[in-house]
């Protein structure tokens, strides 16, 4: 019982406080209850980005088909002009407008597309403005690294190509074929016209619904990318066509592919996924093992291949050319991949396969 004493008009209560052991028993408890809540709600904060980036997704693919519709046809992954045909193949540096660019009309942003002078190379000084400009349809919230933008000064291959160029986390789908080839190559371009390797958007080639003879139902058109690793790597950079930058190529195991899905890991330093720009620079720094366990592992190479890739938990988010979006798990199976990939390979993907 507590007795009350009387001082003049004021009460007091003896009460007794806590004692240490019992403040220690206390703070460890709500220690615990973090503890246990913690995962709870990094994991819905996860299923919130997860679905902020699914319907990211959802509204490029929505302006690539609104694209189709207004000149039946899907836009090419990247473009080159004829009257550089002396220009190098893999030489991004005299690439023009990406097929981003080329949608950005769809995606209700006219004036972004007006800003660029696509009579230059987006690399070109009077495209720095415009190619620095953050679309967040296009970044996915999982990325933490796509606020960084990509500085080609930084990097030991890519002064020519400026600082500034915001990122992206979405890629068009070209095919099973590397973006290379010789001059002529890359005009005709005979791997884009092959059933057997064909995607929907490739360098200066492109196809409409007619030509996906395996289905819309079937065929990846845009996928998820990861953005650089560091300021030098070139990948998810939106205004920047070619493989790594804005497009898929050669992201299957046909043909001595290396990407036997989603977030392919190294085989080697030379012949594994993601042969990009400044990867020589990349692998000095953090090595094989270290980019793979990053899930950004990357291949000496011709800039000429790049696989889909995420920051979520065992796979990655893709968009078919029905205008549907769709999980794709990293352990797929090859074939089933790579025949999602293909526009008209005439291969069979079973039901309930992906």
């Amino acid at each position: 019982m507590i007795r009350l004493r009387q001082l003049g008009n004021t009460r007091y209560a003896n009460t007794r406080g806590f004692t240490l052991v019992e403040l220690l028993v206390v703070i460890a408890i709500i220690g615990i209850l973090i503890a246990l809540l913690l995962p709870a709600v990094q994991a819905a904060r996860e299923a919130a980005r997860r679905a902020q980036c699914q319907n990211n997704i959802r509204q490029v693919n929505i302006a690539l088909q609104h694209y189709h519709e207004a000149w039946s046809i899907f836009p090419p992954g990247s473009v080159w002009h004829t009257d550089e045909a002396s220009v190098d193949t893999l030489d991004e540096d005299h690439l023009h407008e990406s097929w981003i660019i080329t949608t950005l009309p769809f995606m209700e942003n006219q004036p972004l597309f007006d800003a660029f002078d696509l009579e230059k190379p987006i690399s070109h000084t009077n495209n720095a403005r415009a190619r620095k400009i953050e679309i967040p349809t296009l970044l996915c919230p999982t990325d933490g690294l796509n606020r960084r933008m990509f500085n080609g000064t930084a990097g030991t291959n890519s002064a020519g190509l400026g600082d500034q160029w915001a990122r992206g986390n979405y890629a068009a789908s070209a095919g099973l074929f590397k973006m290379e080839g010789d001059i002529a190559d890359k005009f005709s371009n005979t791997w884009f016209t092959s059933p057997r390797t064909r995607g929907i958007m490739a360098a200066n080639h492109s196809i409409g619904m007619a030509e996906i003879r395996d289905g819309s139902t079937n065929t990846i058109l845009v996928a998820e990318i990861r953005s650089g690793y560091t300021e030098y790597d070139t990948r998810g950079t939106w205004a920047m066509a070619g493989a790594g930058a804005s497009t898929l190529y050669d992201c299957g195991t046909l043909n001595g592919g290396y990407d036997a899905g989603p977030n392919a890991i190294s085989t080697d330093t030379t012949t594994g996924p993601d042969q990009i720009r400044n990867c020589s620079q990349l692998l000095a720094a953090f090595t094989i093992n270290g980019l793979d366990a990053n899930k950004m592992g990357c291949a000496t190479g011709p800039n000429a291949r790049q696989t889909a890739r995420s920051m979520h938990v065992g796979g990655v988010h893709v968009g078919l050319a029905d205008g549907t979006t769709h999980w794709i798990n990293d352990n797929i199976d090859s074939n089933i991949w790579n025949n999602l990939i293909c526009s008209a390979d005439g291969n069979t993907i079973p039901a309930g396969s992906f």
